[in-house]
């Protein structure tokens, strides 16, 4: 599945369920009986990054440089949580963490008279974040909200190996602040604590560190979260 097939099919789904939850009438029970509380949400996320934009480069021995660096990136995967306090029928904040995602990073930068291969491990991608939660159907079965988001990311550090030199050196990468924005739905099931839940996450980021050997990545590194899973209401 390409990255344009998973956005294009991620916004149909986005947009019909909004119709659908907006066309719905209000029904007994669905949110006349709302108490604060918490609502956990559990997920199996995809990751989409954006090739990174930005410095990034690598020094050969001798202190040459070696030219800039074209990051490609695939889709990743991990599994996350979200705990959300709703204090009214309308809003609700929350708190979710995302692991065990990783993506698997390859570049090529560019030198006088060749060109060298850069391939680079499974980077890891663990974002902290906290959300305030707008729901917009509180009348409806139906659960339909969105909200900023910033978010606390960890990185894996990237070792990297140069192969016409033969260098392999680890660029640690600093924690980084992003924020964003989240588009969710949630479907009842059962006597309504139970609910399937899908949720769409934008986090703009951006990738900093380096090495003692002279590489370093400065550039812009931004994800797009798909989740799709289970929630419970207490």
């Amino acid at each position: 599945m390409t990255r344009t097939t998973l956005h294009r099919g991620w916004l149909a789904v986005a947009l019909l369920a909004a119709v659908v939850a907006l066309a719905l009438p209000a029904t007994a029970g669905a949110e006349s009986d709302f108490e604060p509380g918490w609502r956990l949400r559990f997920y199996v996320a995809a990751i989409n990054f954006d090739d990174p934009q930005g410095g990034t480069g690598m020094f050969c021995g001798g202190g040459f440089f070696c030219g800039e660096s074209r990051y490609g990136i695939d889709i990743g995967a991990g599994l996350g949580v979200n705990a959300e306090y709703r204090f009214s029928r309308t809003l609700g904040v929350d708190l979710g963490v995302l692991g065990g995602g990783g993506v698997d990073v390859e570049a090529r930068t560019a030198r006088v008279g060749s060109a060298t291969w850069v391939t680079h491990d499974t980077l890891s991608y663990t974002p902290l974040t906290l959300g305030l939660n707008i729901h917009l159907t509180p009348e409806s079965p139906v659960d339909l909200y969105l909200g900023p988001v910033v978010g606390l990311v960890h990185y894996g550090g990237l070792v990297v190996h140069t192969g016409a030199s033969g260098v392999t050196t680890r660029i640690g990468l600093e924690e980084d602040f992003a924020v964003g924005g989240t588009l969710g739905l949630g479907v009842p099931l059962g006597d309504r604590r139970w609910s399937f839940n899908a949720h769409l996450m934008y986090l703009d980021g951006s990738l900093n560190g380096g090495s003692r050997q002279g590489s370093y990545i400065d550039a812009d590194y931004d994800a797009t979260i798909y989740g799709l899973g289970f929630g419970y209401r207490f």
